[in-house]
Order: structure tokens, then sequence, then C-alpha cells
């Protein structure tokens, strides 16, 4: 991921713009054409009081963005900063399930706490530097939202985020001092231990979550990106995961890995084909290869029973041709 992506927020789809109900009624619209409307799929409802035209998007991050662009007018004041999902969804995090149908705030001290289904406003104090600007709106900053996302949907939640704003620039101290600040919040030790095992090296979500879920079983990677060598020096290839005490590498394979990897002309199968005889020259240099995928994330226990036999069949040495990065 390029440093800096942060800040390169997907924009809602500009042809998909969210009206308050009540504003297409003063302008004419009946609310039994609005209901009728629904209906029939010419537009879809965001939230109580919300529609967008059309049918409701499958992307996690916009439909967030749309339930911001439908919450925000209803909140008083003008004081409320997002956070959690809604910032993860803003500073464009890698997007997880976690929260994903809720717009969480915060409010300033003096206001009460409020939840339902579709909003979390907190109150909490926030320094100045757990704030950026995204547009017009108040987001807490990459650190403060994977602290949070920590502390409140737990170690990969946590990890993901995490990994992805120190691969954005975020600096380990910054992310230490972050939690710190919290040391009597709920759920600060859950934002210790993710802080610790954090990695800016973690190239995409699905790194992140099986390396995280991995460190849960017990026998998570002891390097990351690692470049192996052949006897003379030359490059052969890089890979997520290694295991470099027992001479295997991993690799996280995730959904859009073969379409991300296409050359111009060539088909998947090229792709397969290709990747086939990288692993051969992997295992040329003495390393066996361990894959995942989204499977593995939804069976961890089967994973890393699958690591351990293949650990177990091989002793400890040090492995000549490798380097991590």
């Amino acid at each position: 991921m390029p440093p800096g992506f942060l800040w390169l927020t997907p924009a809602m789809d500009s042809s998909r713009r969210v009206w308050r109900v009540t504003d297409l009624c003063r302008s004419g619209v009946s609310y039994g054409t609005v209901r009728r409307q629904i209906r029939d799929g010419t537009v879809s409802r965001v939230r109580h009081g919300a529609v967008v035209e059309g049918p409701p998007p499958a992307d996690l991050r916009h439909r967030q963005l749309e339930l911001i662009a439908a919450t925000g007018p209803v909140l008083t004041g003008q004081d409320w900063v997002l956070t959690h999902t809604s910032a993860v969804a803003l500073l464009g995090l890698p997007m997880l399930r976690d929260g994903a149908d809720t717009v969480w705030v915060n409010r300033a001290s003096g206001t009460s706490g409020y939840r339902s289904p579709l909003l979390v406003s907190r109150t909490c104090r926030l320094a100045e530097d757990e704030v950026v600007r995204v547009g017009d709106l108040l987001v807490t900053s990459p650190g403060r939202t994977a602290v949070d996302m920590a502390r409140q949907f737990g170690f990969i939640a946590g990890t993901v985020t995490a990994d992805a704003a120190l691969a954005g620039g975020l600096s380990p101290p910054a992310l230490q001092n972050l939690v710190d600040r919290g040391s009597r919040r709920h759920g600060n030790a859950m934002a210790r231990a993710v802080c610790d095992f954090a990695d800016g090296r973690s190239e995409s979500p699905g790194e992140s979550s099986m390396r995280a879920m991995l460190e849960l079983q017990g026998c998570a990677p002891t390097d990351l990106q690692v470049t192996v060598y052949d006897r003379h020096g030359r490059f052969v290839a890089r890979c997520d995961f290694g295991w470099l005490e027992y001479g295997v590498v991993g690799e996280y394979d995730g959904a859009q890995k073969y379409l991300r990897d296409l050359r111009p002309g060539e088909s998947t199968s090229d792709v397969v084909v290709r990747e086939k005889q990288r692993e051969a020259a992997i295992r040329h240099q003495g390393l066996e290869v361990i894959r995942f995928c989204l499977a593995d994330l939804r069976h961890p226990a089967a994973a890393a029973a699958r690591l351990g036999r293949l650990l177990a069949g091989r002793r400890r040495r040090p492995v000549p041709g490798t380097m991590e990065a």
C-alpha cells in the first residue's frame, strides 16, 4: 500500500445522492410516492427518513458513507466527531463488517451517550492530535481509530486497522502513546496487545487478519515479507509470512489475488501457472510453502492445525537464502 493512502478516501457515487424524505415532500413528492419507489426499487431506504436512488450498495464502505450522509443532518450541534467504523470508512482504512451498519460519533463533554441500531453516540475527551478533518467532517485520526477499533471489536479488527495505519505513516511510538493515554479505559488491555503486535509490513487486510488469527491460535509467523534468493544471490520471490526456523514460508491468497496479478493479454489460468512456477522455485531453495485463504479465516483452528502439522514435520534449522523485509 503506498504511503499516504489513508487520505485517498473513495467518495460516494455522486449520482447517488442521499435524500431526506421530509425534503422530498417539501419539494412536492408525496409520502405515498416515496413508499411506492421503495417497493419498486427506484430508491432504497438508508435509514428512517432517508432514501437513496437505486438499490442498497453492496460495498460496506459506501453503505457506511451513505449512512453518515443520512445521519449527519439529524445530529444536533456542531461538536461531533466521527469515530470507529465511521472513521475507518472516511479515512480509507480497511473496511470490516464490525460496526459497519452503525454510525459512530463522539460528542463533547457534558452531553449524554446514546445507542440505537443505527447510531452510537459517546462522550469522551479527544486531544487535538486525535482529530483530523476529511472534507467538511471531523473524524478521529488513523491512530486513534485503530485504538478505538481494538477496544471495541477486539484483536483481529484492531490489528487490521493498526497495521494499515502504520503502513500509512503512523509511527509505532505514536500508536503506543495513544494507548498509554487511555490506560484506564475499558478495553485498553486489548488495545495494548494490538499495539504490541501490529506491523505496518502487512500488505493487505487479509494478511493482517490471517496473522492475527494465527496469533490467537499460538502460531503466528515469526517473519513478514520474507525475500527468497537462490544460492547465487538472485531474487526468487517475496512471501507474506515466514517461519524460517522451520524452513517454511506462507502466502495469503485473497479473493482478488489472481485478478490483481493479471498482466496485459493474460487469463487467470496464466496467472495460476506462473504462481505454480513461483512456488516450485521457492521449494527448490529448500523451503516449504503453506497457503492460506478466506476459508482459513472462517476456520482458524483447522488452519492452525494444518500449519502445526507442517512445522512438526520439519526440524528447526537456519535457512540460507532468505531475508526478512
